[in-house]
């Protein structure tokens, strides 16, 4: 999956929005409420379902790092991707999870890598390597997410502590607000002709053979090493499907 430099500034834009509802939220709080800072990295152990645009994203952002920091991100990922791939939910050497999963077979996936560091993960600065390529989840946790006026997750338990009800509600995020790009995943679920809405996770992303050649330059379980630098966008498409 070779996202077009157009998708890729399309992703960007959209995902901003995202840090926009973030800060409009941290904007509302009172001194003591917001604990999130440069460093604190709690939220960043444990994995979670992320798009194909997020995914995209994610691998152009493992693509613009140092050799260094991409043999260490695809060490980690495949480490990840390999000790935990029995209870993946879906195709495991593929990288996308079942659309058709059971809840419980979510959880028990979930459970598993709830322990597991963010192969993006910088230790011990607790830096995010791909800060401006992350995923929506990454952006808008701390505050609760609301939808329709009701919240459907707390927030970080470090953030608003003791607070009721109703003030988690007016700190929310709207997630109907954030543009989650569902343009940008038709033409990427096209490209990897699977059906839009298709999910992975961090790690996958990087080494999953569906997405094509491992974004870190090495692979997993099969397939061959190469790069993922965005094309100029002069094929008309958002990339050729993998092999």
């Amino acid at each position: 999956m070779v996202p077009t430099k157009k998708q890729i500034e399309r992703l960007k834009r959209a995902f901003r929005r995202a840090d926009d509802a973030w800060s409009r939220s941290a904007g509302l709080t009172a001194g003591g409420e917001l604990a999130c800072r440069a460093g604190c990295f709690g939220c960043c152990v444990g994995l979670f379902e992320i798009s194909l645009p997020e995914a995209a994203l994610v691998r152009a952002g493992v693509a613009r790092l140092p050799a260094a920091d991409r043999e260490d991100v695809g060490r980690r990922a495949r480490r990840i991707a390999e000790e935990t791939a029995a209870a993946f939910p879906g195709d495991s050497a593929g990288g996308l999870l079942d659309p058709e999963r059971s809840e419980e077979a979510d959880d028990r996936y979930f459970e598993v890598v709830a322990d597991r560091a963010c192969p993006m993960l910088e230790l011990p600065s607790g830096r995010c390597r791909i800060y401006e390529e992350r995923p929506v989840t990454c952006r808008t946790y701390g505050f609760a997410w609301a939808k329709a006026g009701v919240v459907i997750h707390p927030p970080c338990g470090l953030n608003l502590p003791g607070a009721s009800g109703v003030r988690e509600l007016e700190t929310s995020i709207d997630i109907d607000s954030v543009d989650e790009a569902g343009d940008v995943d038709r033409e990427l679920a096209a490209a990897l002709r699977v059906a839009p809405g298709r999910e992975t996770t961090v790690a996958h992303a990087v080494v999953g053979g569906a997405f094509g050649p491992a974004a870190s330059g090495q692979t997993f379980f099969a397939g061959g090493p190469g790069g993922t630098a965005a094309s100029d966008g002069s094929d008309g498409g958002p990339g050729a499907r993998p092999t």
